[in-house]
């Protein structure tokens, strides 16, 4: 069926629910209304609701990628491309937000500083994020990717050609890197941090932020196995910083 909504405003109708704690209900009343105050303006809408919601980043992101790899969406590989247009849409989010590797709160940072590695380590349900944004882009195209649950604070849920997608691009880059093991996992990542080009972003708290990730290599081991499939490494050693 297709939305009432304009994809962009669909993706803030769902960051609404994801960040803000609506409801699908509540959400889309709120984008109803808005629409209806500037006499069905979508543009309009989605500015006044982005003033609140700061979705637009991401929404754009996600139509440049769309616009980047139009010919792979429409092929056999389009899942494959649909993890490539998460990973530019993540790699610019890691580059724009380099102050949020302290969030003010010590035990908040240590567990979502992991966030900030390379899509291929973060986890589906973290990838699912950035594809709540992707997917209204997706099914205008005829391209179903997953649903958006409708309690408040929700999450899209992906499909399982996605989840599968993404993890062949998991074993790609485990193989990449020389990683099969949780051991192999904690060696790599100082050079992987130190290589991952989004975490280079000039700014003024740049160093800051690589410092702390280096000096939490043993946590985010940890954080990354904890948010792979259980069958992604073939040991289970814990590291500590």
């Amino acid at each position: 069926m297709k939305s009432k909504y304009t994809p962009d405003l669909q993706a803030q109708v769902y960051a609404m629910i994801a960040w803000n704690g609506k409801t699908m209900a509540e959400a889309e009343a709120v984008a109803d209304e808005t629409l209806k105050k500037h006499n069905g303006d979508a543009k309009v809408a989605f500015d006044e609701l982005d003033a609140s919601v700061y979705a637009g980043g991401s929404v754009l992101s996600a139509i440049n990628g769309i616009m980047a790899h139009e010919q792979e969406l429409k092929g056999d590989g389009k899942y494959d491309a649909i993890i490539k247009i998460l990973s530019e849409i993540h790699d610019t989010w890691v580059a724009q937000n380099t102050k949020k590797y302290d969030r003010g709160n010590p035990e908040k940072s240590a567990k979502q500083i992991f966030q900030h590695l390379p899509l291929e380590l973060i986890g589906v349900d973290e990838v699912a994020k950035d594809l709540m944004f992707l997917a209204p882009f997706l099914k205008e195209q005829g391209i179903e990717v997953g649903q958006m649950q409708e309690g408040a604070y929700g999450a899209f849920v992906p499909s399982a050609e996605v989840v599968a997608a993404y993890n062949r691009a998991v074993e790609a880059y485990k193989s990449a890197n020389n990683i099969q093991t949780i051991d192999d996992l904690h060696n790599a990542l100082p050079q992987i941090i130190e290589n991952y080009a989004p975490l280079q972003t000039p700014h003024e708290k740049k160093d800051d932020r690589l410092g702390y990730m280096l000096g939490k290599v043993g946590l985010i081991t940890n954080t990354v196995v904890s948010k792979q499939d259980k069958d992604m490494f073939i040991d289970q050693e814990n590291y500590a910083d």
